[in-house]
């Protein structure tokens, strides 16, 4: 005959410990319970749990060292942490330190919390549909604990209606992430909108989000539905949140707390019902501390915090994500699959990778279309992924040249662009002009047609160097051009155009 399972149920609030004893006595399930966390390590003493529900807030102790401390004497034991809606983001970080679950005061659906209890008593099966999960999703989470931890808190507070909000690096995968939320959450049968804040203008981006009303401005010609009415009953991802303007800050905190918004122009209160993802790379915390950022928005978009590690603290996991996207590639292309040389994947394991998974992703594909051969050689990497291993190899005192010690630093001189045009039109007027023979005839028309075609191809030669220092980011790369997004995009599209 099996044991019969075992539960400690922690919560100073006696009708609470009433309430979790009635439904799991009538399983035939064992419970003790205990309403101080004092009274909690004495039973860990003297049992052995398969479940523990325990409250965050108690009044001798932190549920978050109660739930170590489990984990330490008991790691069999599952732990789902008891909280209310204030308490949120501590639950998540309990889930990231190894929680089951966690379930909200006061308990509505029953039915809910019993399948819950169920499942934490067959954990690992749990996870085995986890990663099952995963894979149909093709969501490639590797084998670094952080991540896998990160991602698990993910699952978890996929199924509950919060805001969540991803921060980390450009680049790690912060919309995949994001979408994978979605997939295995409530709304999953609902669009999933994603929208990127930076890449409007102020004007642009409140029209974007919020819509407008005919004549509300020049060159509305009719009522127009923002991101938020699309995303009514869905879920929307905003990403580079923290690049919005303090007056769409305010609209943003708004929805978030009520659900209403006015269009642009409008006087009818639009109520919607959407479930917010934001993103951003950069530390909104400091952004806050530096009046960048409002506070009472940040607390409000900060309600479920995950951050992804970049992929240079994961570099056991480079192998798998080279192999994924390999395999990926081949089939989007539809070649055979190739491997990297030995020689080739030891230098992409010590590249760190600063643009992350969107940097290797692009780096395997890049290598993919340049190989002659079955075997992807070093020849075939990237520049930028060779130089960094040479130069991180040189000693720090070769890597400048020398100069005597009384001598100055050289001015660095004018802007490569500068130097570029002046070059250019030295050799014009040195080789092209004086070789012109204006009587024999001279198509100016073709002439002026051939100069504009040249300039353009060097515009988008520029741009898509731009692109790629940024890992395909038009906001970064649009910044360091010295450009707007907007005119970047207009030249993307023009070059499009004119292919």
């Amino acid at each position: 005959m099996s044991k019969q399972p075992q539960f400690l149920i922690v919560d100073d609030e006696q009708e609470v410990c009433n309430f979790f004893s009635y439904l799991l006595k009538k399983k035939g399930f064992i419970v003790i319970t205990a309403n101080t966390g004092k009274e909690a390590f004495e039973k860990l003493q003297q049992y052995q749990f398969d479940t523990a529900l325990v409250d965050l807030m108690l009044p001798d102790a932190n549920g978050l060292d109660i739930l170590k401390q489990i984990k330490q004497e008991q790691p069999g034991c599952e732990v789902i942490i008891i909280t209310g809606y204030s308490t949120v983001k501590s639950a998540v970080e309990a889930i990231q330190l190894g929680a089951f679950d966690y379930v909200e005061k006061p308990f509505v659906d029953i039915n809910e919390m019993e399948i819950l209890l169920e499942r934490s008593l067959d954990a690992k099966h749990d996870t085995e549909e986890f990663l099952v999960a995963q894979e149909e999703l093709g969501f490639v989470v590797g084998k670094n604990q952080k991540m896998i931890s990160m991602v698990s808190a993910a699952r978890k507070i996929a199924k509950k209606n919060i805001t969540v909000l991803i921060q980390g690096e450009t680049g790690t995968g912060k919309e995949v992430l994001a979408r994978y939320i979605h997939s295995v959450s409530h709304r999953n049968d609902r669009p999933f909108l994603a929208f990127n804040c930076g890449a409007f203008t102020e004007t642009l981006l409140e029209s974007e989000l919020f819509g407008h009303e005919k004549g509300s401005f020049t060159g509305a010609t009719h009522q127009k539905k923002g991101i938020f009415e699309q995303a009514n009953r869905a879920t929307l991802f905003l990403d580079e949140v923290d690049s919005a303007s303090p007056a769409i800050q305010i609209k943003l905190l708004r929805v978030l707390e009520t659900g209403e918004f006015l269009r642009v122009g409008g006087e009818d209160m639009c109520k919607v019902d959407v479930r917010i993802i934001a993103a951003t790379n950069a530390n909104l915390a400091e952004k806050v501390t530096e009046n960048k950022f409002r506070e009472d928005l940040f607390y409000r978009l900060d309600v479920a915090s995950l951050h992804i590690p970049p992929l240079r603290e994961r570099p056991d996991d480079i192998d798998l994500f080279i192999d994924y996207f390999t395999k990926k590639e081949s089939e989007a292309k539809q070649v055979p699959v190739k491997k990297f040389s030995n020689e080739a994947l030891t230098i992409m394991k010590q590249h760190k990778w600063p643009g992350n998974i969107r940097e290797l992703s692009n780096t395997v594909a890049q290598a993919l279309l340049l190989s002659k051969d079955k075997v992807i050689g070093v020849e075939d990497l990237p520049e930028r992924v060779i130089r960094s291993i040479s130069d991180r190899d040189k000693p720090e005192e070769m890597s400048k040249p020398e100069q005597p010690a009384t001598e100055k630093e050289e001015d660095p001189g004018p802007a490569a662009s500068t130097v570029l045009a002046k070059e250019i039109i030295d050799y014009f007027e040195s080789k092209f002009l004086p070789n012109i023979n204006f009587r024999e005839g001279f198509d100016f028309n073709q002439f002026t047609s051939k100069i504009s075609s040249c300039n353009n191809a060097m515009i988008a030669k520029v741009i898509e160097a731009a692109l790629e220092d940024t890992y395909g980011n038009q906001v970064k790369a649009a910044k360091l051009l010295g450009i707007t997004p907007r005119a970047l995009r207009y030249h993307l599209q023009k070059t499009k155009e004119e292919k």
